[in-house]
This record gives structure tokens, sequence and C-alpha cells, in this order.
């Protein structure tokens, strides 16, 4: 079995316990009495908060699904403060989960009342010995991978799990439940498909996940699974090239109804540009995003992003109090752990960059002045600006900043020279 997947089977194996809900569920693990804990929700990349709270002296809580999230169906989770948390679907049910021991687990935590996850337990219990089966068999042929072929003793112990799997893929077609779905995009991530996958069929289970994801997938009971991340990463390896990739993620938003996952889908794709560097799908999934018709006209990440589309290299550059020159600008958040390195780095090569008169201008995303002053005040250079409205300021919407850091070089007459999310990567600067 392929090492990723099964390193990704591992979590998920670890995550899958069940729940489920929209508008309340009960609680009783009765060895948490008196624990602090929060209910949580997936959408995206986030993990939302929904609930704070304290179990009572007998191991009770109420959660209560809120008006901002009516209509949910992804994953939710019930995490204890220090201990832990139970990860459970939530569907429109009314439901109740309980526990008497002090280490949950799949074996131990009964629901009443929620057919979602009874289903997800279900299935989960018919495929782990599958599973199991299967990683032994695959973990023997590995040991002995200097064969030039497989043996014969191995097709004739994995042809009865190809027929298992198959007869259990069978039970789940025409089931419209979010454990179906959910069900089907572990198995691929363990390596399952709509079969079950050779050694030597690494290449075909990519490009079946790839088209499942981009053409058929459910995008908005994706984006609240709390695997986003897994399955969005995935799609990264799948293209040779940044093009390509942006139009998959087209594809993706024109079959993505629900707008709250539209929008969230947009902010997290935007994000991954930005972090990847990948400027010509930025450009692409933008002009579309703007053509749409389903984003906000003023605010918001995916209208900072079509600003900062519309500041091209070998333009003018926006303006801050008047139009910087020679310049460095940096705008990053304190407590960024990539923003931290960055001015680390910026600092280092500050009185190279004085030499050659380049001006360097730190701009905070900061909310809080304290927090601002605290992480800005051993900054070498003079220009420390913050004016604690967050992403909401404006010199942030005007350079359309999405993420931090983002690093812009300014020439003498006011021109952009470049932009990048590491100073290193700014070969203008020629600097050590």
């Amino acid at each position: 079995m392929n090492p990723s997947i099964k390193a990704v089977a591992a979590i998920v194996f670890a995550g899958v316990c069940g729940g489920i809900s929209a508008q309340n569920i009960d609680i009783h693990f009765p060895r948490f009495a008196g624990k602090e804990y929060a209910f949580i929700l997936n959408r995206g990349i986030l993990k939302d908060t929904a609930q704070t709270g304290v179990m009572s002296l007998e191991g009770r809580a109420t959660l209560a699904i809120p008006e901002n999230f009516k209509g949910y169906a992804g994953r939710g989770s019930w995490a204890v403060i220090g201990s832990g948390n139970v990860d459970f679907i939530v569907n429109n049910e009314d439901f109740s989960i309980a526990c008497e021991d002090s280490v949950p687990g799949k074996n131990n935590i009964f629901y009443a009342g929620s057919e979602e996850n009874d289903r997800l337990n279900r299935y989960e219990r018919e495929f782990l010995p599958i599973f199991q089966k299967t990683d032994s068999i695959y973990k023997a042929y590995h040991a002995a991978q200097n064969r030039d072929s497989l043996p014969l003793s191995f097709f004739r112990e994995i042809l009865p799990l190809q027929e298992a799997y198959a007869a259990f893929c069978e039970k789940s077609v025409g089931d419209s439940s979010y454990a179906a779905f959910f069900i089907k995009i572990l198995n691929y991530m363990r390596g399952f498909g709509d079969k079950m996958y050779l050694p030597s069929e690494q290449k075909e289970l990519r490009a079946d996940f790839t088209h499942y994801v981009i053409e058929k997938m459910d995008v908005a009971r994706l984006f609240n699974s709390g695997i986003w991340m897994f399955v969005m990463s995935f799609t990264f390896d799948a293209f040779d090239d940044e093009t390509g990739w942006g139009e998959a993620m087209i594809k993706m938003f024109q079959r993505t109804a629900q707008q709250s996952a539209f929008e969230g889908f947009a902010k997290d794709v935007i994000l991954a540009c930005e972090q990847y560097g990948w400027d010509k799908a930025e450009e692409m999934i933008v002009n579309y995003l703007e053509t749409s018709g389903r984003i906000a006209s003023t605010g918001g990440m995916v209208r900072r992003a079509i600003a900062q589309s519309k500041i091209k290299i070998g333009g003018k550059a926006p303006l801050l109090s008047k139009t910087p020159t020679n310049a460095l600008i940096i705008f990053y958040e304190s407590g960024c752990e990539h923003c931290v390195k960055q001015l680390a780095e910026i600092a280092k090569r500050y009185p190279d960059l004085t030499k050659k008169g380049t001006r360097v201008i730190s701009i905070s995303t900061d909310e809080s002045r304290e927090v601002f002053e605290y992480h800005s005040k051993d900054y070498p250079w003079a220009d420390k600006w913050c004016d604690f409205k967050g992403f909401n300021g404006e010199n942030i919407k005007n350079y359309g900043i999405v993420g931090t850091p983002t690093i812009y070089l300014i020439d003498e007459n006011g021109i952009i020279l470049d932009r990048q999310s590491r100073i290193q990567d700014i070969k203008a600067l020629n600097v050590p």
C-alpha cells in the first residue's frame, strides 16, 4: 500500500468516531464531569468554534447548532481541553452521544437517534477487516519487493479481498447519506477507490481520485468534512502545471451550488495560490470569480485578491501615504510563523539594504496595538505601520493583500519590480 496513503489511513481510523446533528446534540461522558469543552464545526481549512462550556457534575452537556450554521451538513467535534476529541457527522438530526469510559474510542461510544453516524460506523466495521487483511498482504509484498514480478500467492490472497471490496462498494450505490459520501472519500485516501487498486496501479488510483474530485464530488460536503485539505493537497500533485490545476478549480467552482461553500472554497484556493506562488492559476481563478456574479462587490479576501491581481509587476505601485519609491514593503501579521522568518531575514539584510538606499516599510495586519508594539519594537527600520483595522485597513486593501507575508519591491520611479512571499526570491534586490 502506498506509504502516504497508509499515513492518511492511520489518521482517518484514529479520528472516525460517530455522532450527528443540526439542532441539539446531548453529550453524556461521566468521566469528563466539570471539564471545559468546545464544540467545533469544520469549514474548509478552518475549524470554527460553535460553542464552549463546562461539563456538568454528571458529565452532561447539550451542543446546539448556531443560527449561522443552519442547514450545516458535515463533521463536527466535541473537544475536551487537554483530553482529545470525538468526531461525528452533523446533518439535521437531534441525537445523543454517550461513553462511560475515560478513554473514548470507536468501540465504546454509543449514539442514539443518529442514522448517519450509525451508518458510518456500520460501513467502518464492514470495511476494517478488508483493510487490515489487504494491508498485511501489501506489507508482505513490500518485504519481498526485490522480486521481478508478484508471486501467484499474492494474487490468490488478494482476489477474495477484491471481491469482498466490490461487494462492499455495491452496498453504498444509491446511498445519498453523508456517511456514504464520507466513507467513499476516506477509502480513496486509503488506496481504495471504486475498486481495490494493486501496488502497481498507483497512477491509475491518482487519476481516478482526481477525476472524482474535479468532475463528480460534492464540493459543499467536502468543504465541511474536516478532510478538506487532505483532498485539496492531493490535487496539487495531480497536475504538472498550475494552468491545468487552475482550470480544474474553475470546474469545481462551477459545480458548487451552495454559496457559503463557494465563498469559502474561493478563499482557500486563493490562499493556496499565494502559498505556492502560482500566479498564473491565481489570475485565472480571480478572473473567473470576478465575472461569476457570486462574490460581494466590496470587502472580503476574494475582493482583495481581485484587487491584487490588477497590481502588476512593471506597473505603478499603489499609494501608501504617497507613492513609495526605492522601497521594500512587507505586509505581515504578528505571530505568523512565515512572517516572523521573513522579518528576521529582512532585519539581517537591513544594513545592506540601507547602503543601497532601499527604504524598508513593514505594514502589520494586527488589530491589537499591544500585540503590534510588542512584536515590532525591535525591528531596526523606522517605518513600522499599523492602523489596527486588520485586513480592512486602507493599505491592505490598496495592495489587495490576501495572505501574509507579502513582499513588494518598488524602484525609484514607484514602479513595482517584484512581489514574493520570501525576500530570498526577489532577485532584483542583489543583497546577500
